[in-house]
Formats: structure tokens, sequence, C-alpha cells
């Protein structure tokens, strides 16, 4: 019984396919017509998106090279870091090197001894003090 409902329904799929496969001349042209535009569209996307992969190839290049040349860049200004702070250790101790020299190898003078002297006493000054109240108010 399953054998014969096989049949009977690869019977009908048959009718039903040469019933409604019928297509005119026309159809088919149309039909090819529409594929064949659509294989160009395809075509045409295809190249651009093969351009446009190349494009951005050439970009990651570029962008890589940069990368280097940055990369680069910064270790050599690392390395004038390192050479500056060298130097400038190198300087001070220079500088604290001279300085002890200088005093080692220039001649010291003698100080000079500072005599701390009383002022001189001035007749004005005298004169005001030794007066009397009564000698500043006739002289006024």
């Amino acid at each position: 019984m399953q054998m014969m409902t096989g049949k009977v329904a690869a019977a009908m799929l048959a009718l039903a396919v040469t019933m409604g496969g019928c297509a005119t001349r026309e159809s088919v042209r149309n039909a090819q017509a529409s594929a064949d535009l659509a294989d160009r569209h395809a075509g045409t996307a295809q190249a651009r998106a093969d351009e446009a992969y190349g494009v951005g190839n050439n970009a990651l290049t570029v962008g890589n090279n940069a990368m280097g040349v940055g990369n680069n860049a910064l270790a050599s200004a690392q390395q004038a870091n390192q050479k500056y702070d060298m130097t400038a250790s190198d300087i001070s101790k220079l500088k604290r090197r001279v300085a002890y020299l200088e005093r080692r190898v220039l001649p010291h003078h003698k100080k000079k001894m500072h005599h701390h002297r009383i002022p001189a006493v001035t007749d004005q000054s005298t004169k005001s003090s030794s007066a009397t109240p009564a000698m500043k108010s006739s002289n006024s």
C-alpha cells in the first residue's frame, strides 16, 4: 500500500511539473537576460570589492610603516633622554671638581682685620648734650 501511494504522489508531481513548467521562449529569454544582468552586476560588485580590499591593504601597509617610524622615533628620543641624563650628571660632577680644584690651586688672600672704631665726638653733639636747660631756653 505504501508503494502505491508513493507512485501516485510521483505521478501527480510529474503532472504538475509538466503542466506548470510550460514556458514560452520569450519568458525564457527574459529570464536569461535578467540572469545575465545580475551576473554583470555581481561581477562589477566583485571588482569594486577587490579594489576596496587592495586600497585597504595599502592603507594597512602605510599605517604599519608609520607605526614603525613612530617606534623608531620613540626609541631615539629615549636614547637621547638617557644621554641627556648622563651628561647632566657628568656636568654636575665636573662643576664640583672644578670648584674643588679652584679652592686648592688659587692663592688665598689674607683676611683683613677690621678694627671697630668708636665714632669721633662732634662739636654739635657735645654742645647739645652739655648745655643746661636754662641755656637751651635762652638760645631759643
